[in-house]
């Protein structure tokens, strides 16, 4: 797994962002696999995991695997690790913060 993405913008995001004490994250992954069957394991073995709570959205196509994991600010190093340890394979491609859109229509409002 290509983890110097994923520290670099963990590191940006905690410095040029403060968030909230509730404020969520999104990770996007993406993984490839050389088999179909290899692929279906491994995302059995990610919904297993302590990991597998996070997963807000999980795509399979074939041998490739995309995912989008929703967590806390605070879990964002749990997640990442984790991920590591449970799907080798995997790639971040995007750490962003989470936008609600009705808490930003009531911060506009207010």
């Amino acid at each position: 797994m290509d983890m110097s993405l994923a520290r670099v913008a963990s590191r940006r995001i905690s410095r040029d962002v403060t968030f909230g004490p509730c404020q969520r994250v999104r990770v996007l992954a993406s993984a490839r696999f050389a088999d179909n069957d290899v692929s279906r394991e491994r995302i059995r073995a990610l919904f297993h995991s302590p990991l597998g709570i996070y997963v807000s959205q999980a795509q399979r196509e074939g041998c490739e695997l995309r995912l989008e994991f929703d967590t806390a600010s605070e879990d964002l190093a749990f997640t990442l690790r984790t991920l590591k340890r449970v799907l080798p394979e995997a790639r971040v491609e995007r750490i962003a913060p989470r936008v609600f859109a009705h808490r930003v229509e009531m911060r506009d409002a207010g």
